[in-house]
């Protein structure tokens, strides 16, 4: 999944998470609409007998069937495509110059036996670069796509980077297996329904001293992201009810803020 997603025209520049252009909570809404006056059918069963009834049943178990399919995205990253086209997508060239990540990574500064957590790691783009960075301190790559994680996997075997450990997420929550000196989120947080309550979770896998790094779109959002979309005010909001404060305000990838946020 979670992670988080770049999309040109329906798919943004920068970023690693997945997510499906189509605003599911809207189908949601849309479907069980539709299906409110077959659900109310009942109250009229003695005019219109049994076929209104099998109809109304069948309604009912197809709207509790949306529920559990829609509703687990209420508070989750959507993956909308197979794992082989993200990739495409991700790697890039055009995509991997607009990030210009060796200088977001520079602009980190991190020390080697740091420990990092990629949040919606993707392709691994990130990943493998922080990786090399803080060697020999572990990096999670945390992402809700297991076939994206097999990938981070075989390319960190291919490219002898021997300090990334894949970390299967849930979409409540990124499931880091230990605390971390820094969260890393590159055009994830659009995706997650809910980022002010997801943010909460952050402190408790940060180290003392920890930071929280967030990239994310300025203006100038994709077509089909009216409803992800957020601002840096919004963003600061969230991580202050979260118990963070902003340390510094950076722009390097284009079209883009680099905020980055320590604990109060």
């Amino acid at each position: 999944m979670t992670q988080a997603q770049p999309h040109h025209g329906d798919t943004e520049v920068h970023g690693d998470f997945l997510v499906s252009s189509v605003n599911l909570r809207a189908l949601r809404v849309s479907v069980v609409s539709s299906c409110v006056p077959f659900l109310l059918a009942p109250c009229v069963i003695g005019q219109h007998g049994r076929k209104t009834m099998r109809r109304t049943k069948g309604c009912y178990l197809l709207y509790i069937l949306l529920l559990g399919v829609f509703g687990s995205y209420g508070s989750a990253q959507i993956a909308s495509r197979p794992a082989d086209q993200w990739i495409t997508l991700l790697e890039s060239p055009d995509r991997v110059a607009n990030l210009k990540v060796p200088q977001v990574v520079a602009a980190l500064r991190l020390e080697r036996g740091y420990s990092v957590a990629d949040i919606g790691a993707g392709s691994g783009l990130f990943s493998r670069a922080l990786a090399r960075t803080i060697d020999p301190g572990l990096l999670y790559a945390v992402d809700i796509d297991p076939e994206l994680l097999k990938h981070i996997d075989g390319t960190c075997k291919a490219e002898r980077i021997p300090n990334i450990r894949t970390v299967p997420a849930v979409f409540e929550d990124p499931k880091i297996p230990d605390k971390v000196d820094l969260i890393f989120l590159c055009d994830t947080l659009h995706h997650i329904a809910g980022p002010d309550k997801y943010l909460t979770k952050l402190p408790a896998y940060l180290r003392p001293g920890g930071r929280v790094a967030v990239i994310d779109f300025r203006e100038n959002w994709p077509p089909g992201h009216e409803a992800m979309k957020f601002t840096a005010e919004q963003l600061k909001s969230w991580m202050a009810a979260a118990g963070f404060k902003k340390v510094e305000d950076l722009s390097i990838p284009k079209n883009a803020f680099f905020h980055i946020y320590a604990l109060k």
